[in-house]
C-alpha cells in the first residue's frame, strides 16, 4: 500500500512539473527559439575569417577556469555553460555542476535515511537537475524579455549621441552608464571590448551571442550594415526603434486578448491534479483504486500523456511569435 502510493505521488509530482513547464516556458521571453534568428547568427559567424573566429574563441576561453575549459569541450557541458551565461549569472560551470550534484546527492541520501524506496530517492535526485534546468530557462526568458523591452530606449540614447557628433563607441558607453541591467551591462561590456581595440563587428557579434533575440538581430544588422555600406546610422536606428516599439505593442495586445485562453488552459491542465488531491483527503477510498489496482497506473499514465499532448496543443494555439 505504502509502496504504491509513494510511487503514485512521485509520478504525480513529475507530471505536474513537466506539464506546467510545457505552458510556462514558451511564454518566457524570446530566446533564439526563433530558428531563423539562430540560423542567421550562425551564418554571420561562418562568414568571419579564421583570424576573427580565433579571436572570438580565445576571448571566450580566457574568461574560463582551467577546469571549465576542459568541460566545455563536451557538447552537453558547453550548452549548460551557454545557458548560465544567457541567464546572466557569473557562476563557473564546475561550481554549478558541483553544487547541483551535491544537493542532488544529499536529497537522495536524506530520502533513503527516511525510509523511502531507492527509486524515489533516484527520482528526487534527477528532479533536482530538472529544477535547475527549468530555473535557468525561466531566468533566461525573463532576462531576454527585459533586454528587448529596454532596447528601444537604448537606441534612442545612441541616436541622440550620434546626432550630437559622438562616435558609436562613446554612445555604447553612455547606454552602459545610464541604463540598468541587463542592457546596461551588455553595452558596457561591448564598450570595453571596443575600447581595448576590438573590431566593431567582433564586438557586436559577441553581444549578439550573449543576447540572442530578434530585437538584437535587428540592431546588429543595422550597425553592421552601416559599417559595411555606409549610410545614416542615426536614421536607421530611429526606424529600428519605431519597429521594435510597434512589435512590443502588438505583443502586449496579443497577450491581453489571449489572457482568458491562457487561464482556461491552466485550469484545464491542473484541475485533475487538484481534484485528485482533494479527494485523497476527503474520500481516500474513492481514489484508492488508482494507486492500488495495476489498471489504475495504466489509466493515470495514459491520462498524463494525454494532458501533456493537450498542453502542447493549447500552447501552440495561445502563443504567437511576433
Amino acid at each position: 500500500m505504502g509502496d504504491d502510493i509513494t510511487y503514485f505521488l512521485v509520478l504525480l509530482f513529475f507530471a505536474v512539473v513537466f506539464i506546467s513547464q510545457a505552458l510556462i516556458l514558451p511564454a518566457a521571453g524570446s530566446k533564439a527559439r526563433h530558428k531563423e534568428l539562430a540560423a542567421r547568427l550562425k551564418e554571420t559567424q561562418s562568414n568571419l575569417d579564421d583570424e576573427s573566429r580565433s579571436l572570438l574563441q580565445e576571448h571566450y576561453l580566457k574568461g574560463l577556469s582551467p577546469l571549465d575549459r576542459k568541460l566545455v569541450s563536451v557538447e552537453a557541458f558547453s550548452s549548460l555553460k551557454k545557458m548560465i551565461e544567457l541567464a546572466g549569472y557569473d557562476w563557473s560551470l564546475s561550481h554549478t555542476l558541483s553544487v547541483t550534484g551535491l544537493i542532488s546527492l544529499c536529497t537522495a541520501i536524506v530520502l533513503l535515511i527516511l525510509g523511502q524506496f531507492w527509486y524515489v530517492a533516484l527520482a528526487a535526485a534527477v528532479g533536482i537537475w530538472f529544477i535547475m534546468y527549468f530555473s535557468l530557462q525561466k531566468k533566461i526568458g525573463d532576462r531576454l524579455a527585459m533586454f528587448e523591452e529596454q532596447l528601444p530606449d537604448a537606441l534612442d540614447i545612441i541616436r541622440r549621441m550620434l546626432q550630437a557628433g559622438q562616435p558609436v563607441t562613446q554612445a555604447f558607453n553612455e547606454v552602459g552608464n545610464e541604463m540598468p541591467d541587463p542592457i546596461g551591462t551588455e553595452f558596457k561590456n561591448t564598450f570595453n571590448l571596443l575600447n581595448y581595440g576590438y573590431d566593431l563587428r567582433l564586438a557586436i557579434m559577441q553581444m549578439a551571442e550573449r543576447t540572442p533575440t530578434v530585437s538584437m538581430l535587428a540592431f546588429s544588422s543595422a550597425v553592421l550594415l552601416q559599417k559595411e555600406t555606409g549610410g545614416n546610422l542615426s536614421e536607421n536606428l530611429d526606424k529600428v526603434s519605431k519597429v521594435l516599439r510597434a512589435r512590443f505593442k502588438l505583443t502586449r495586445k496579443i497577450k491581453t486578448i489571449s489572457a482568458e485562453s491562457r487561464m482556461s488552459a491552466w485550469i484545464l491542465v491542473l484541475s485533475p491534479f487538484v481534484l485528485f488531491i482533494g479527494l485523497l483527503f476527503i474520500n481516500p477510498e474513492y481514489v484508492a483504486p488508482l494507486y492500488e489496482d495495476p489498471r489504475g497506473f495504466t489509466i493515470v499514465s495514459v491520462g498524463i500523456v494525454s494532458l501533456f499532448i493537450g498542453s502542447i496543443w493549447m500552447r501552440n494555439i495561445i502563443n504567437f511569435e511576433v
